[in-house]
């Protein structure tokens, strides 16, 4: 009964990694561009210098902003590009496709206008800092032209008592070259140096906005970003009829304006009202996936509860609320766009939404960090240390299951390009009821991520092909995967016919089954608990528990 959270459950952990003999190779840093530059690069080099040859190299990025130009043309973009020449490179999709934070037009004739309202994400009071913030807009605008043609940009405080009419203006009429303006409420908190104090925006809101232009010297692009912080002053405001709006006048016709939020605190929406317009979820992707030569990965829905240490099942629904993960459905919040170049994105979507793994062991056993046995999925005690797993959410648990699959497609083929590896992807992609009855259709990319069809499709291939100094006996090994605690199968990419036995560690054998074909499937139920050797075709014998 999912509604019921009060019954306990036994807890054995039966969690593991993705690519558990994989060597681990982790970069530490500031989350500036700058900083994942000089990650990535260490992990790639280190690919390339660390042995004999060149190790395979699979990099997982779980992070990134919804700030940016979205395309492959940024500093940042072009050296993921080029890293993901010696290394495939997977990036998450971002977790902001809740809210509509992306606004892009294509207008047809110069002085056209579009309006739309500021929003905010989290409406009425937030207390942070000792302070009380009213509809609380705090956060980073950023509009970027498809060129360098200039566009004008106004944040507008209008007056919904009086049909939306504006109060008071400021304006980004043409290129600041990045020198700031900026219009603040004044008083105590907010007398900024250089600000314009202006009386209509301190009637309506405490704070202030800062806004500037500039031609992008990475892209060429010409775009306006502005900052923002403004809560609802109580006074003159307190019924919330003064409100922020953002308009945006083209130069030409054919121009294109692409405006993107920080997905912080802010959307855009049109109230309902004439004249303006909403923001659109697509568009909500992650700027850093839309480099060239990485995979971008979104979130699908595996499993909203989880037993826990303490003995009960939590979720993330409260009882008579229904369920805001349902199991199989693309994750609401998982990113997704359509980019100007055509590319829609994410490339795949993997389980996200939650996702049971590692927690750090120090983070757990600090105090001031909360951890609880309800905060926790199971624990594994050895050499005198105890090791923790927790569920969380998102594209950044989405990716690892993909790179973690990854690494074990180039343990069985090391030549695998990134075009291999998303043509793979995309070839053996899910496309369920799900996929195809629910959602958005890109946000779903290829459909879900199917790492074993993924796998029997490199080794298909690798057989197929051969490679050269990979001994034939090497390419021949078979494949077993747990598909319950008491079955599993076997694949030998070669084979024409599966002769599998099956031995207890003392040798005795305790199940033969033969079938036609290079895959067979095989019951467990009725073994006892313990350690087995299984045989497929004579080859070397691989371990297999049974609980």
């Amino acid at each position: 009964d999912d509604q019921n959270l009060s019954y306990n459950v036994t807890v054995p952990n039966l969690y593991y990694g993705c690519a558990t003999e994989s060597e681990l190779v982790a970069s530490c840093g500031d989350l500036r561009d700058q900083y994942i530059a000089f990650g990535v690069d260490d992990v790639v080099q280190y690919s390339l210098l660390s042995g004999k040859k060149p190790k395979p190299c699979v990099i997982n990025l779980s992070l990134g902003s919804n700030i940016g130009v979205h395309d492959s043309t940024s500093v940042m973009n072009r050296f993921l590009a080029e890293e993901g020449k010696h290394a495939i490179i997977c990036v998450a999709a971002g977790n902001e496709a809740n809210m509509g934070i992306a606004l892009k037009k294509n207008f047809t004739a110069a002085d056209e206008t579009v309006k739309t309202f500021l929003t905010p994400m989290q409406p009425d009071t937030l207390r942070s800092g000792g302070k009380t913030y009213f509809n609380l807009r705090n956060g980073q605008i950023a509009a970027y032209s498809n060129d360098s043609t200039e566009f004008e940009l106004q944040i507008v405080v209008t007056n919904a008592n009086r049909r939306n009419r504006a109060v008071a203006r400021i304006p980004i009429l043409k290129n600041t070259n990045g020198q700031p303006v900026t219009y603040a409420s004044g008083g105590n908190d907010y007398s900024m140096s250089g600000a314009v104090i202006d009386p209509n925006f301190a009637k309506a809101f405490d704070g202030y906005v800062t806004a500037a232009s500039a031609i992008d010297a990475e892209t060429g692009r010409y775009y306006a970003m502005a900052q923002i912080m403004t809560s609802d002053n109580q006074k003159e405001n307190q019924d919330g009829h003064y409100k922020l709006a953002l308009e945006i006048k083209s130069k030409k016709p054919g121009q294109r304006v692409e405006v993107y939020s920080d997905a912080q605190f802010i959307y855009f929406d049109s109230n309902k009202q004439e004249g303006f317009v909403s923001g659109t979820r697509n568009g909500s992707i992650s700027d850093m996936a839309c480099a060239n030569n990485v995979i971008s990965v979104g979130s699908y829905n595996v499993r909203n509860h989880w037993p826990s240490l303490d003995g009960y099942v939590y979720g993330y629904n409260k009882q008579g609320e229904g369920n805001d993960f349902p199991v199989g459905e693309a994750s609401r919040f998982s990113s997704f766009g359509t980019l100007a170049d055509g590319r829609n994105l994410p490339d795949i979507c993997a389980p996200g939404a939650s996702v049971i793994s590692s927690v750090n062991t120090y983070c757990v056993t600090n105090p001031d960090m909360g951890y609880t046995s309800a905060a926790l999925q199971a624990k594994f005690e050895k050499g005198g240390k105890a090791y923790y797993w927790h569920q969380s959410l998102g594209t950044s648990m989405a990716t690892p299951v993909v790179a973690g699959a990854i690494a074990l497609w180039l343990e069985a083929d090391p030549t695998l390009t990134y075009k291999d590896v998303v043509r793979i992807i995309r070839q053996t992609a899910v496309k369920d009821d799900y996929v195809k009855n629910t959602g958005d259709p890109v946000q779903w990319g290829a459909g879900k991520f199917d790492a074993y069809a993924g796998l029997k499709q490199v080794l298909l291939e690798k057989n197929a092909n051969g490679i050269q100094g990979v001994k034939t006996e090497q390419r021949e090994m078979p494949v077993l995967t747990m598909t319950g605690s008491r079955s599993f199968t076997a694949f030998l990419a070669k084979a024409q016919q599966m002769n599998v036995r099956a031995y207890t560690l003392s040798g005795q054998l305790v199940h033969s089954q033969v079938a036609q074909g290079n895959e067979i499937n095989i019951n467990a139920s009725s073994w006892e608990k313990g350690v087995y050797l299984i045989q497929v075709n004579g080859k070397s014998a691989k371990k297999i528990i049974i609980y």
